[in-house]
């Protein structure tokens, strides 16, 4: 039986509007974002596939212009092939920034200042860092830090998001006895808050 190349399975991905509806059993689906499905191929390399939804597709050559101009640097994930509505990028074993949140997982000044190298990387590549989440920064397991999903780095308008979860950090997190550990949906909330310019930032 012949083996479906990466292009053959993302056909077979059912996405409706921004819901993921079916998927080819070598997929398992690991995250959702405004404008794409992320999925985990299994095999010898496993990899991420990106799948956009049918009213993104046209950000896949887009985003594949951005790594590429990132160069495979130390800070961003390996591209590794482009299609008609997909990206594949080698996979991250580790957890988000979020999910260091939600387990109790130091985030240490270290970290923070490898996440401002990757911008300023960036930035010296003529890119302009937008959309810098607690879940686009991935600590991978050998503690070395990620930034995935740079569809926005393009974008001309200047992005608060990361220049702001630093302040909070500085002025909050590292507080001795300010908690490590939050439950999601306290997390959610406070995103909410902080998208509707309620905080006190």
């Amino acid at each position: 039986m012949k083996t479906k190349s990466i292009a053959e399975l993302t056909q077979d991905v059912w996405l409706v509007n921004q819901k993921v509806k079916k998927f080819p059993e070598e997929f398992s689906l690991i995250g959702q974002g405004r404008s794409a499905a992320v999925f985990k191929l299994e095999g010898p390399r496993p990899l991420a596939v990106k799948v956009f939804y049918p009213a993104y597709k046209e950000l896949a050559y887009k985003e594949a212009d951005i790594y590429a101009k990132l160069k495979n640097h130390l800070y961003y994930p390996e591209l590794v092939e482009v299609g008609e509505g997909y990206l594949v990028l080698e996979y991250l074993n580790g957890i988000t920034f979020y999910d260091c949140l939600v387990n109790g997982v130091a985030i240490t000044p270290s970290m923070v200042a490898m996440v401002d190298e990757a911008l300023n990387y960036a930035r010296e590549c003529g890119l302009n860092p937008s959309d810098t989440h607690l879940k686009n920064i991935i600590l991978t397991n050998d503690h070395k830090i990620k930034v995935i999903d740079v569809v926005r780095f393009t974008q001309s308008e200047e992005c608060p998001h990361w220049s702001d979860l630093k302040k909070a950090y500085y002025s909050y997190y590292l507080k001795r006895f300010f908690p490590k550990r939050f439950a999601p949906l306290f997390i959610e909330l406070i995103i909410r808050l902080y998208r509707k310019r309620l905080l006190p930032i």
